[in-house]
C-alpha cells in the first residue's frame, strides 16, 4: 500500500519507454506534423509554383477549347491523370515531413494494424468532443486562430490600407501586388504556427516524461525483473556450488595423493606418467571440505601427505589446473615417495 503514495520522482528507465510504446504510447505531436506537411507543399509551391500553374492553366484551356475530345469519361481521365501528376511532388513531399517528422519525435515504430471500433465510433467522438479535455482543446484552438489572426493582421495592416487603389492597376500589377501580400500573409501565419506548433511539442513532451516517471520501488522492481530476485539468484549459486563440490568429490578417489597442512587445507592432485605432463589438481577444500576430501582418500587408500607450506601454496590455485613449474620438485618428491611406498620404483 505504500506504493501507492510514493511520489514519482525517478525517469524512466528504457524497458518502461519499451513497454509504453509497445501500448502506443509514443510522444507525438499531431501540431509540429502537420506544419511539416504544410511547410512541405510551401517549399514545394515556392520552388515550382509557377511551373504548376502554368501546367494548371494548359490543363484547364485543354478541356475547354475540347482538346481532348468531347467524351466526358476520357476528359475526366485525363485531367484526373495530369492533376495528379501536378499533384503528385506536393503529395510526396508532404509524406516525407510527416515520416520524418514524425520518427524525429518518437523514433520508427511500426505496429501490427488492429482495428479499434472505439476509435471510429461517432458516439466516442462527439462525447471526447464535450469532455473536459475535448473542450480545453477547443479553447485552445480559438485562442490559437484568434491571436493568429490579430498577428497577421498586425504586420500587414499597412498593405491593407493600399487595398481600394488595386482596383485602378493593369491586370498583370494587380497579379504581382495581391500574390506578394498573398505570399507575405502566408508566410507570416505559416511562422506563427510553426512556432506554436513547438512550443505546443515542448510542452506535450514534458507532460510525456511526466507521465512515465516511475517511483523508487517501481524502479527496484524493475531491477529484480531483468537482473532476478537476489534471494533467488542466492538460491542458484548455492545449488550450483553444491552440484560442483559433488562432482569435484567425486574425483577424489582417482587422485593420487592428497595433501593437507594437517587439519585446515586438502588439496587431491592426481598424475599418471607418460599421459600427463605434470600433476593436476582435481579437487580442494578447507574446513568442512578438507575432511571430507581426507575422510573419502582415506576410504579409497588415496595417500594422505601432511606438508603445510606445500598446501598452502597449492591452495591458491584453482581446480582443474596444472601444478605450477616452482612447485614440481616438491610435488615430485613426495609422488616417489609414495611410489616408492608402493613398490613402483
Amino acid at each position: 500500500m505504500a506504493e501507492e503514495f510514493q511520489e514519482k520522482t525517478e525517469r524512466a528507465t528504457p524497458r518502461k519507454r519499451q513497454k509504453a510504446r509497445e501500448k502506443g504510447q509514443i510522444l507525438q505531436s499531431k501540431d509540429l506534423v502537420s506544419m511539416a506537411a504544410t511547410g512541405g507543399i510551401l517549399m514545394v509551391f515556392y520552388i515550382g509554383g509557377k511551373y504548376m500553374l502554368l501546367d494548371m492553366s494548359t490543363l484547364t484551356g485543354g478541356i475547354l477549347s475540347m482538346r481532348y475530345g468531347t467524351d466526358p469519361i476520357e476528359v475526366t481521365r485525363i485531367a484526373f491523370l495530369h492533376g495528379a501528376k501536378i499533384l503528385l511532388p506536393f503529395f510526396i513531399t508532404a509524406m516525407a515531413l510527416v515520416i520524418f517528422t514524425s520518427v524525429v519525435q518518437s523514433g520508427w515504430s511500426i505496429k501490427p494494424f488492429k482495428f479499434d471500433f472505439e476509435k471510429v465510433n461517432p458516439l466516442g467522438k462527439i462525447k471526447s468532443f464535450f469532455s473536459l479535455s475535448g473542450l480545453t482543446d477547443l479553447l485552445k484552438s480559438i485562442l490559437k486562430f484568434t491571436v493568429g489572426g490579430w498577428v497577421v493582421y498586425y504586420v500587414l495592416k499597412n498593405d491593407l490600407k493600399a487595398l481600394p487603389s488595386l482596383s485602378a492597376m493593369e491586370l498583370p500589377a494587380l497579379v504581382k501586388v495581391s500574390g506578394g501580400m498573398l505570399a507575405r500573409a502566408v508566410g507570416i501565419a505559416f511562422f506563427y504556427y510553426l512556432v506554436v506548433a513547438f512550443v505546443s511539442f515542448l510542452l506535450e513532451k514534458w507532460q510525456y516524461e511526466k507521465s512515465l516517471r516511475m517511483t523508487k520501488q517501481e524502479v527496484k522492481e524493475e531491477h529484480k525483473e531483468m537482473e532476478g530476485d537476489p534471494m533467488i539468484k542466492s538460491r542458484i549459486r548455492s545449488i550450483q556450488k553444491e552440484t560442483a563440490r559433488k562432482r569435484m568429490m567425486q574425483e577424489v578417489p582417482k587422485a593420487t595423493v592428497v595433501i593437507t597442512n594437517p587439519t585446515h587445507l586438502a588439496i587431491a592432485l592426481r598424475y599418471e606418467d607418460r599421459k600427463m605432463f605434470a600433476p593436476k589438481i582435481i579437487a580442494k577444500g578447507a574446513g568442512v571440505v578438507a575432511e571430507k576430501i581426507k575422510e573419502i582418500a582415506a576410504e579409497h587408500g588415496v595417500p594422505i601427505v601432511e606438508d603445510k607450506p606445500l598446501a598452502r601454496a597449492l591452495f591458491k590455485h584453482e581446480i582443474d589446473t596444472f601444478i605450477p613449474e616452482e612447485l614440481y620438485v616438491a610435488v615430485a618428491r613426495i609422488l616417489a615417495y609414495i611410489y616408492k611406498i608402493k613398490g613402483k620404483i
